[in-house]
């Protein structure tokens, strides 16, 4: 190949963005960790770039501010949450089994990694929440079990805020390290929407296949450089 001809130019094109993207990744899992262990107002761009490995002129090449670093990690961790969570879940299942599934599945992904628990829990309706989940992967869930007559005719956004509440909660005591009966807590939730005591319980109780990360994630590869520290 002719060094500066056309196709030069590309590959090396291609090579630049590759490292660039590389670099973003870096920076979001960066901001993962230092979010998981300091929380929102303990976090500061100084915090992300030493954990990154990069300068704080690296940093703002593609962030402005520490909230857009923020921004950018939860949208990462949106994305894999959606192919994990939406999945996992039939949607043959009527309406409040599927709402119940998905709820004890998220919660499950965030038991089984830590770094993701922490996250969530400290970050609480600033981290990218179950009630957010749901409505993206399934706006119609709800609805459909209220018109079903499985859920009392309540404002969907008051249950969307019952179950972000609750769940967040749940992860707050898993980080804290105590036992947490998550079918006790969805049957309970289900039972404030509407359900029966045995109905609630019944559908609590269903199994429930923890979705695995894919080993090229981020979840995982920021899970294991987490843990390795902590």
């Amino acid at each position: 190949m002719v060094k500066g001809c056309p196709d030069d130019l590309d590959h090396r094109t291609r090579i630049g963005q590759a490292r660039r993207e590389k670099t973003r990744e870096r920076l979001c899992e960066a901001a993962i960790m230092v979010f998981a262990e300091r929380g929102l107002n303990g976090t500061v761009i100084d915090h992300v770039v030493r954990q990154a490995g990069v300068s704080r002129g690296t940093f703002y090449n593609y962030f402005d501010t520490i909230e857009d670093a923020l921004e950018a990690a939860r949208l990462a961790l949106k994305r894999e949450l959606l192919l994990l969570v939406k999945g996992s879940v039939d949607f043959d299942r009527p309406p409040a089994e599927r709402v119940a599934y998905g709820l004890r599945a998220f919660i499950e992904v965030a038991r089984h990694n830590k770094l993701f628990l922490e996250f969530t829990a400290r970050l609480g309706h600033q981290s990218y929440s179950f009630s957010s989940l749901l409505k993206e992967t399934a706006p119609g869930f709800v609805t459909s079990a209220i018109e079903a007559g499985e859920f009392r005719p309540i404002p969907e956004t008051l249950i969307f805020d019952l179950m972000e509440g609750g769940a967040i909660s749940v992860l707050r005591r898993l980080m804290e390290g105590e036992e947490v009966d998550v079918a006790a807590f969805v049957a309970a939730m289900l039972r404030v929407l509407g359900l029966s005591y045995e109905a609630s319980v019944a559908i609590a109780e269903l199994p429930v296949e923890v979705p695995q990360p894919a080993a090229d994630s981020l979840l995982v590869r920021a899970n294991a450089t987490w843990s390795a520290s902590h």
